[in-house]
């Protein structure tokens, strides 16, 4: 399929997965992208790209149905991924929403359905190497379980109305513009708040943005991608090494670290205080499991059958990241 052919519809266009996404597929592909947005004030960049703003959200079906409509390619990279007190947030956005988007892609007939999911349907403390043909489970984390979930409901579509389904599963996404894996952490750093956890020898599987949106524009293009799902990580690097970067970019001589049994006391006390404050941030009990865990996540099914590579190491990644943090007065 040759998107400079088609209309594209996309979620999430104004997060940062999104807007890489938008800004290649406009000046790469030279796509017709129609958006998705809850917030126009936020679109100003996608129309000077000369995008197609819809202001909606996930959970105005009606709005879905038309904004859908003559489109021939659903890109979904929206998502709840932020920490919020209600799990029903998370199940509004990653499943109920994927739902109407769903319904209303198969009843345009569109051509490919890309999926936005992620490694955290194999779990939060995943262990050994795994691949696409691993099992996924329920962790008790709102954001995994859902994520799994709205997997699951893409299957479920595909089967029942034959739609012509994919789902991309990103390890951590880092690079300009990523805030969970590039900006907190640079900031918690200068600040002195950032810490290992049993001397960060714990795991971190990466995939740099660029690299992510080269197998998103793969999978949307390749007709090989139809029915499948593809694990998409660039490598493994322990967290000591990956935030050690980010603490010489900031010019920290290193990160302490604490033993795993004081993580696990800090961690019930931070939650404690943050209840007994009523704020919106929780740290969900098994993420230290995820910390420590050393899961190797394999895109092997992605390169065997789609023939993808990774252009930009991590060494590379890095260093664009820093210059962007140069670029945006974060350092």
């Amino acid at each position: 399929m040759d998107l400079a052919k088609q209309k594209v519809f996309l979620t999430g266009a104004t997060g940062f997965i999104g807007s890489h996404v938008v800004r290649r597929l406009v000046l790469d592909k030279h796509a017709a992208v129609r958006a998705l947005v809850r917030d126009p004030r936020k679109a100003q960049s996608l129309c000077k790209l000369g995008v197609e703003v819809v202001e909606g959200d996930l959970n105005d079906f009606p709005t879905l149905e038309r904004a859908v409509r003559g489109c021939s390619v659903v890109i979904h990279a929206a998502a709840q991924v932020s920490a919020v007190p209600h799990r029903e947030v998370f199940e509004q956005s990653n499943v109920a929403g994927t739902e109407n988007l769903l319904r209303a892609a198969a009843g345009e007939a569109v051509a490919r359905f890309l999926h936005l999911s992620s490694i955290a349907v194999f779990g939060l403390a995943a262990r050994g190497e795994v691949t696409d043909h691993s099992p996924r489970q329920h962790s008790g984390d709102p954001y995994c379980d859902t994520k799994l979930d709205g997997e699951e409901t893409v299957w479920r579509y595909r089967r029942a109305n034959h739609l012509p389904t994919v789902i991309l599963r990103p390890s951590g996404v880092y690079g300009p513009g990523s805030t969970h894996w590039s900006v907190i952490p640079l900031k918690r750093i200068k600040k002195g708040r950032m810490f290992l956890i049993g001397g960060g020898r714990g795991l971190l599987n990466y995939v740099y943005i660029d690299n992510l949106v080269d197998a998103i524009l793969l999978a949307a293009e390749d007709e090989r991608a139809v029915g499948e799902a593809f694990i998409v990580n660039d490598g493994a690097t322990t967290w000591r090494e990956y935030f050690a970067a980010y603490a010489r970019m900031a010019g920290k001589d290193g990160i302490p670290s604490i033993p795993f049994w004081a993580a696990k006391f800090w961690l019930r006390y931070r939650n404690l205080v943050a209840a007994l404050k009523r704020e919106s941030t929780r740290v969900p009990p098994n993420a230290l499991g995820f910390l420590v865990s050393t899961a190797v996540y394999r895109q092997t099914h992605l390169e065997q059958m789609l023939g993808h590579r990774s252009r930009v190491g991590l060494e590379e990644g890095l260093r664009r990241t820093e210059a962007w943090f140069r670029e945006t007065a974060l350092l």
